[in-house]
């Protein structure tokens, strides 16, 4: 269990409405304005959403362990790219433990590469020349995040748009689009719950590969929103 950390900016304070709007976005809480004292906030990062994780006690001990040697070399460089595209530093960061465990070597069989696991046409839209370079990763995975999320228009609320930038980060923007369509739902009323339902049943025309891979986006959602909320916690430590 995380301590309660005091914090003094006000920066902290005004990412609550966003931070508790995912969390309900993701589990299904009503959302509500959120006026809480940093304590109260505290209180519901260390109760309750990591209560909700599925992250098995060996995977949240792997993080914590790694947050602290691994993750500490390029902490700086998730927040200054962070800021560079008015991202939240630890969604960032989160994303690149889902994506290599912030392993700047990391490959896959797909030949996605680096940090942020780019790739290499992504990479050469956000001007990355060398996707093992971990500072270029750090800041061609923040320039497309950025993107997304001046592009996605999904959603009925920021947390909502959230998970979409995220499914698409994971999926990539087309096939998020074209998952959309298929719902029949006006675009202005789609909420990632819709579309997580739809992403986890895919079947008939779709291939059983296809079908994997709409379940690999939702865990790659539920899992970034896991290692989020754990560095969220870190922050109200002492």
């Amino acid at each position: 269990m995380f301590k309660i950390k005091k914090i003094k900016t006000a920066k902290f304070l005004t990412k609550n409405s966003l931070i508790l709007s995912l969390f309900c976005t993701l589990l299904g809480c009503s959302e509500e304005p959120i006026n809480t004292p940093v304590t109260s906030y505290c209180s519901v990062i260390n109760e309750k959403l990591l209560a909700f994780s599925r992250l098995s006690n060996f995977e949240k001990q792997k993080f914590i362990k790694l947050s602290n040697t691994r993750f500490k070399k390029y902490k700086n460089d998730f927040i200054e790219a962070a800021e560079t595209f008015e991202l939240e530093w630890e969604l960032l960061a989160a994303v690149a433990f889902q994506e290599s465990q912030w392993n700047p070597k990391a490959r896959s069989a797909t030949q996605v590469k680096g940090m942020m696991m780019l790739t290499l046409p992504t990479a050469a839209s956000v001007g990355v020349t060398n996707r093992l370079d971990p500072i270029q990763s750090i800041y061609g995975g923040a320039q497309y995040l950025s993107d997304l999320k001046k592009i996605v228009e999904y959603g009925t609320s920021s947390g909502d748009k959230i998970a979409f930038v995220l499914a698409a980060y994971n999926l990539g923007l087309t096939n998020i689009k074209n998952a959309i369509d298929d719902l029949n739902i006006e675009s202005s009323k789609v909420t990632w719950l819709n579309l997580e339902e739809h992403l986890i049943n895919l079947k008939s025309s779709m291939d059983s590969e296809d079908y994997s891979r709409g379940q690999q986006t939702v865990d790659f959602v539920e899992r970034v929103r896991d290692y989020y909320y754990l560095l969220l916690g870190q922050n109200c430590n002492n």
